[in-house]
């Protein structure tokens, strides 16, 4: 392969990523959709009691939908944040600790 063969290549290369990167990003934002309470519990696989108790210490992302104080808040979530949320979560178990190296 000549130099100039491979600068081509390398250009081609960093294009496609670039192209590659674009339309990931186009899919995610189209697949995202609003969960209500149950729909969430099913897909973190949770106890609605386990969600409840996120929700109100706000350790998962969601929005609050209904008057100021209520009792009774409707929780609403985004599919592809409970799915970045849920993989942070799991990397958090695979972290080491500096104090046990």
């Amino acid at each position: 392969m000549t130099a100039i063969e491979k600068a081509i290549a390398d250009i081609v290369a960093v294009h496609v990523a670039q192209a590659e990167k674009r339309i990931m990003e186009r899919l995610s934002a189209t697949s995202d959709r609003d969960l209500t309470f149950t729909e969430a519990c099913k897909h973190l696989n949770m106890s609605s009691y386990t969600l409840r108790k996120l929700c109100l210490a706000k350790r998962v992302p969601h929005r609050t939908v209904g008057a100021e104080g209520s009792k009774n808040p409707r929780y609403v979530f985004s599919s592809i944040s409970l799915d970045r949320w849920k993989k942070e979560q799991e990397m958090m178990n695979y972290r080491r600790e500096s104090s046990n190296e």
